[in-house]
């Protein structure tokens, strides 16, 4: 533990800011977590599944707990980047001594395929965040027709494939994947919950199409096809009649649109698998035929990406991700670096720091978040404790910070949030539920809650 105490500037309000802020209190720092969205919590509130009710209560218990210490500050409400209400470079003006970007992945990760703007093709972050109740999102209206693509094979394209078989409860819908069915990311607790959906008789022809690739690299396909069709007979958590479909070994090439801007199809490149070695490793190669799946609507569950409206350097090297300083810390030399570096300088950016998916995009779920931000927190330690080359200026005391900050968004005309108006808006939301007789209630317009506070 450092003996001066620093003020540290955490962007987000996701699990692996809030781990990061936990670690950082109980050295006592002083913590400022500004937080784009009214509410905390950010993927573990607003990315898992809504009926996952023990899980996400228990993160929020959890949560509470660091956010109501007495040396943890939350500004909810404030969107920061370039074009946000405050930018990095003012926030860093005002004596934080360190800031720590840990927004997740806000960036949407697209293919650049023709056709991805057409009425009916979304990315599944969008539709994970609207089922969720996460403004604006949640007061969009996505067109979800009877027949659906969902791209990817992970636990995201499981999410979607649930929402679509038990509460939309559409006619079909299809999982498209690159590789084959041993390469699928999903884990099997998310698959089981919507296996009772699966169209047996299409999976039976679909690993009959593709057994002989399957096979010649050194795979089973009646193992494969054991594996998908294990829990056919099992019971959904609602009635639905809707099939559940899964194709291998398509690329995706474009999204079909009819004349009046709608999704009308899907086309996709079949794919072979070839074996890289010995060792089970197996890649892809294209085959140059095409097929069209029908469709009316497609949703890309192929990862998130980062935002660039942040203000941060961009890497040269990893597509996708900030830029980290590129040498290794002999403090930990087998540890990937948390410290911003910025590439068109050749030098580090010494007081800024990235954690979480803000650091590697859709890496893990809350519990690689928290490893990660607790990992990170040793390089930020090192930089508050004077162990880098740069040293913290400790100049401003916390309390002026706190309040040149608040003075900034004040003339902003920024209604800030704090956690104490977090806590009457969770009660106003368990009123609401108890007079539904559900479960679980959120209010899903900004403006509502605002004015909820009195904001």
């Amino acid at each position: 533990m450092s003996e001066k105490k620093y003020t540290v500037a955490l962007v987000g309000a996701g699990p692996a800011s809030l781990y990061a802020a936990e670690v950082l209190a109980k050295a006592g720092h002083e913590v400022v977590i500004l937080n784009r969205d009214i509410k905390p919590g950010g993927l573990a509130e607003f990315g898992i599944y809504p009926t996952k009710y023990k899980m996400k209560e228990g993160l929020r218990k959890y949560f509470a707990r660091i956010l109501a210490r007495d040396n943890v500050h939350y500004f909810g409400n404030v969107r920061v980047g370039l074009e946000g209400d405050i930018a990095l470079a003012e926030l860093r003006a005002m004596g934080v001594d360190a800031v720590v970007v840990a927004v997740g992945a806000q960036g949407t990760k697209w293919l650049g395929l023709a056709g991805e703007d057409a009425v009916g093709s979304y990315h599944a972050k969008d539709l994970v965040y609207y089922y969720n109740g996460l403004p604006p999102f949640s007061e969009r209206e996505f067109a979800i027709g009877k027949h659906v693509c969902v791209i990817g094979l992970g636990n995201v394209c499981m999410d979607i494939v649930h929402w679509m078989v038990c509460d939309r409860r559409v006619e079909c819908v299809t999982a498209v994947a690159r590789r084959g069915p041993g390469e699928r990311a999903y884990t099997d607790k998310e698959f089981k919950i919507v296996c009772g959906a699966i169209d047996v008789a299409q999976i039976e022809r679909e690993l009959a199409a593709i057994g002989q690739n399957v096979a010649e690299v050194g795979q089973n396909p009646q193992e494969l096809l054991a594996e998908l069709l294990k829990g056919a007979d099992d019971d959904l958590e609602v009635d639905s009649d809707t099939r559940f479909c899964m194709r291998f070994l398509r690329s995706p090439a474009r999204v079909e649109v009819s004349a009046d801007g709608r999704v009308s199809g899907m086309t996709f490149e079949t794919t072979r698998l070839v074996a890289l070695g010995e060792d089970g490793r197996v890649g892809l190669e294209m085959t140059g035929e095409f097929e069209t799946i029908a469709c009316d609507t497609v949703v890309f569950a192929v990862g998130d990406s980062i935002e660039p409206s942040l203000g941060l350097p961009v890497s040269r090297e990893r597509r996708g991700e900030f830029a980290t300083v590129p040498t290794p810390w002999e403090q930990y030399p087998d540890r990937p670096r948390y410290m911003v570096y910025d590439p068109a300088l050749e030098q580090p950016v010494w007081d800024t720091f990235v954690v979480g998916w803000a650091r590697r995009a859709s890496d893990g779920l809350v519990g690689k978040a928290r490893a990660d931000a607790v990992q990170g927190c040793d390089e930020i330690m090192a930089y508050l404790n004077g162990q880098f080359e740069q040293k913290p200026e400790g100049g401003a005391s916390s309390s002026d910070v706190m309040a040149t900050l608040r003075d900034f968004l004040k003339a902003r005309n920024i209604a800030i949030v704090d956690f104490e108006a977090v806590k009457v808006l969770e009660e106003l939301e368990q009123r609401e539920a108890s007079a539904r007789g559900v479960r679980e209630f959120k209010f899903t317009s900004r403006l509502e809650m605002l004015r909820l506070l009195g904001s």
